[in-house]
């Protein structure tokens, strides 16, 4: 079961140039950038804007379950199923489970006639027509059990988020490197890891074994590769602003509070001097707020249906 994991929304070097790095005094010279520090904030504070909103952004490929699932063989009828994670650009397959078995539920062409999607929305619809025999095609258990009793289960792979898949895109050479790493522009760095990703060597797909740094957008060759250098990725710099400001904000915070106040303490006092924290950021959480509330997921958590 692939589940739902969690990717950074901004890469390093965006986040230097954001008005709050500099305001940290942050650039690609600290040792933050260098030794792989920043990527682990970027990446927890993506993390943080995905348990505030109870979803993801980023494009995916995820299985969903939802349990309970009945069916009315005598008197189909449309099933609505709530999705977690929206906009989906694709649902690969359907299927129900009923203990070791599973049945097929077409979802290409020309056969998915029982299936209305709602991309936006995060929702699909289907008519599950099963035999009632069992003779069906896909159908290995007669249609009968499941009629109007909740034993099954619906497991829904799909690819979701707000990525755009690019082709042909020109990397360059990273400074530095020995031309043994090559990076997208900045705009295009985060690569989407469980999507599609070709290296091509002066247009031809590369056989060597590279390596990727998929939040910064870096491919690293064993040798130097032949140029020119291309890809086929999906980015996600195409999230949202609002996610990404979001991120910025947080990420900036965090690496704040870890440089003044890494204890957490309210007050410090040394000799002469003292120095006092309010509780709390509220001006941070009010902005983090005010940016990600369009995007929280208000939906009921749904176990069955």
């Amino acid at each position: 079961m692939k589940v739902a994991v969690d990717n950074p929304y901004v890469c390093k070097d965006e986040f230097i140039a954001s008005y709050e790095a500099s305001g940290l005094g942050l650039s690609s010279t600290d040792s933050q950038y260098t030794s792989g520090e920043l990527d682990r904030k970027l990446l927890q504070a993506s993390s943080l804007v995905n348990r505030y909103c109870r979803r993801w952004f980023d494009t995916q490929t995820i299985d969903e379950q939802k349990t309970g699932f009945q069916v009315r063989p005598y008197n189909p009828q449309l099933v609505t199923v709530v999705l977690q994670n929206r906009p989906y650009s694709k649902i690969n397959s359907i299927y129900i489970q009923v203990l070791q078995w599973f049945i097929q539920i077409i979802t290409s062409p020309p056969s998915q006639s029982y299936l209305q999607d709602f991309y936006d929305k995060g929702f699909y619809k289907i008519v599950p027509l099963l035999s009632t025999a069992g003779t069906g095609v896909g159908s290995p258990i007669p249609a009968a059990i499941l009629d109007r009793v909740p034993l099954g289960v619906l497991w829904t792979n799909y690819t979701f988020g707000y990525g755009t898949p690019l082709t042909s895109q020109a990397l360059t050479a990273v400074a530095g490197t020995s031309n043994l790493q090559y990076q997208a522009p900045l705009g295009n760095r985060l690569w989407a890891p469980d999507q599609t990703l070709n290296i091509y060597e002066n247009g031809v797909l590369t056989t060597k074994s590279v390596t990727f740094d998929y939040p910064n957008g870096i491919v690293i060759f064993p040798s130097a590769p032949s140029t020119p250098v291309t890809a086929d990725f999906t980015t996600n710099d195409s999230l949202p602003y609002d996610i990404k400001e979001a991120t910025i904000l947080v990420a900036a915070n965090l690496i704040g509070q870890a440089q003044n106040n890494p204890t957490g303490a309210s007050n410090l006092s040394i000799q002469t001097y003292s120095a006092g924290w309010a509780n709390g950021n509220n001006k941070v959480e009010e902005r983090f707020k005010t940016l990600l509330e369009p995007y929280v997921d208000k939906r009921p958590i749904i176990l069955g249906f």
